[in-house]
């Protein structure tokens, strides 16, 4: 459970991706082309919206866990009864999903509710709320 809330965290924190391939070829006619109408700023940002640093993740009883996003996609997270846990973020069909070193499966999550000052809920697949909150460091 507490890796789960911390999984949840990290979601939180990823933006949704879309699935389509980017193959990084430009057909240049249509670069030229190229409008920012009906470009939504807020959706599918990509995973360069995954905001490294140290985050707080409060699950919906109350146990505060410690997870920091690192670069390059990764993240490790100290549990409120003191276990360390870490592994590797991706996205699919519109949720972040995290790896679990030594897990098998991975579990899956999306943002709602951003404030301002970064922190906001994330759900689970099977529902669990949890509160993700930016800290400049754990005390």
């Amino acid at each position: 459970m507490r890796t789960f809330t911390a999984l949840v965290a990290i979601c939180a924190l990823a933006a949704c991706s879309n699935d389509a391939a980017d193959t990084g070829e430009v057909d240049v006619a249509d670069a030229n082309s190229v409008s920012a109408e009906g470009i939504d700023p807020e959706a599918d940002a990509g995973f360069e919206a995954v905001a490294p640093g140290n985050y707080e993740v409060v699950s919906a009883d109350g146990v505060v866990n410690q997870l920091t996003i690192l670069p390059g996609m990764t993240w490790a997270m100290v549990s409120a009864d003191g276990n360390a846990t870490g592994g590797t973020i991706f996205a699919q069909d519109g949720q972040n999903c995290f790896v679990t070193e030594g897990v098998e499966e991975h579990q899956c999550f999306e943002a709602t509710n951003v404030d301002e000052d970064g922190t906001m809920q994330v759900r689970g697949v099977g529902g669990e709320m949890s509160t993700v909150r930016p800290v400049d460091s754990f005390e």
